[in-house]
């Protein structure tokens, strides 16, 4: 049987990972900051990496929680609000693990369709209409996962316009905003709002995923709160894995290894839109992204993903379940990721892909 192509998770590849420097950084934590990082501390994350990031975002420290990832920073924040009691808007499709999380806090949801000119705001406005209160919307806003868009300023604009006039805050998950490969940035929505936005992002997809280091900068109000669950939760997470990145940023490393990562990514997103051009014309509509991890296709006729997952796997191929990331549907949607395949994988992958949707019954 041909070797299995996995169009799954976007997960790094790992000769993207700057193992020597790592190794630098880690001798340098242990050498330096023993007493600090492998006794027990406090939940909101190693204080130099805090400060680094503040300084960075030009925010107070307090406002910075580094944790197991920024999901689990999230996961914190949604448990610090009573079981059932929020509210949250979310883009649709969207990120399935957050999805997850927000089913699982028991949260009511208010899915806005993403539309070849942007986000769709009409779901959440005929609920503010009829009176709904919103605690929060969940917005992907560079290179989403999982479609790759990037949403338009003027969208980014109108979804500010309504936090304030509506009184909810923006959760702005921002794991890919530097890795741009063509184009330019726009103005994020924490850059626009930062009083009524809470700011994620990680360090998973631009060190190693491995170190699960990532944070949230918070409103002020909400950072007692938060704090409360993630030392109840764990008392603190791994100070040495936050010392080893904190290190890897301070000596300059990370803007390295971002160029690296630019150019790597850049040209996989090249050879996989150019595979698609030649191979899914016709079958499939999507943008190419000017940055991220994925491109998202949408197929033209109809299918069931059951169906296509089968006759995937009977070609050498695994696909992720595009319903995962629709609160209904999705069986249309299949999300593609380039940056941990070769290029004759990619090329290989979109072929098989074409091969299945060609053949597909019916």
């Amino acid at each position: 049987m041909e070797k299995m192509i996995a169009l799954t998770r976007g997960v790094p590849p790992t000769q993207s990972f700057a193992t020597e420097k790592l190794q630098a950084c880690v001798q340098t934590a242990l050498k330096d900051y023993p007493e600090k990082i492998l006794q027990y501390a406090k939940a909101a994350g190693f204080p130099p990496l805090r400060e680094w990031v503040a300084e960075r975002y030009k925010v107070d420290a307090g406002r910075v929680i580094i944790g197991t990832g920024s999901l689990c920073v999230l996961d914190h924040v949604l448990r610090s609000f009573p079981m059932g009691s929020l509210t949250v808007a979310i883009e649709e499709p969207t990120y399935d693990r957050t999805v997850t999380q927000l089913k699982r806090a028991q949260a009511k949801l208010i899915p806005c369709p993403i539309k070849k000119d942007g986000l769709d705001f009409t779901p959440l406005k005929e609920a503010l209409a009829r009176g709904e209160k919103l605690d929060f919307f969940y917005v992907v806003s560079d290179f989403q996962n999982p479609t790759g868009s990037l949403m338009p300023l003027t969208k980014r604009e109108e979804l500010v316009r309504l936090a304030r006039e509506h009184g909810f805050r923006i959760i702005e998950d921002l794991p890919y905003r530097q890795l741009r490969y063509s184009g330019e940035p726009i103005p994020s929505c924490w850059e626009m709002a930062p009083d009524i936005t809470l700011l994620m992002t990680s360090f998973s997809k631009l060190i190693a995923p491995g170190l699960r280091v990532g944070l949230m900068i918070l409103p002020e109000e909400l950072v007692a709160q938060t704090l409360k669950i993630a030392e109840d939760t764990y008392i603190n997470s791994s100070y040495v894995d936050q010392a080893i990145v904190y290190e890897f940023c301070k000596r300059g490393w990370l803007e390295e290894q971002l160029d690296d990562l630019r150019k790597l990514y850049g040209h996989r997103r090249n050879v996989m839109a150019e595979a698609m051009a030649e191979e899914l014309t016709g079958l499939c509509e999507w943008t190419v992204p000017d940055g991220g991890f994925f491109i998202g296709a949408f197929v033209n006729k109809p299918i069931k993903m059951d169906e296509l997952l089968k006759l995937g796997k009977e070609n050498g191929l695994q696909l992720t379940d595009g319903r995962g990331f629709y609160m209904q549907g999705g069986d249309q949607f299949v999300r593609l990721p380039f940056c941990a395949l070769e290029d004759d994988e990619i090329k290989e992958g979109i072929k098989r892909l074409a091969k299945v949707l060609r053949e597909y019954p019916g």
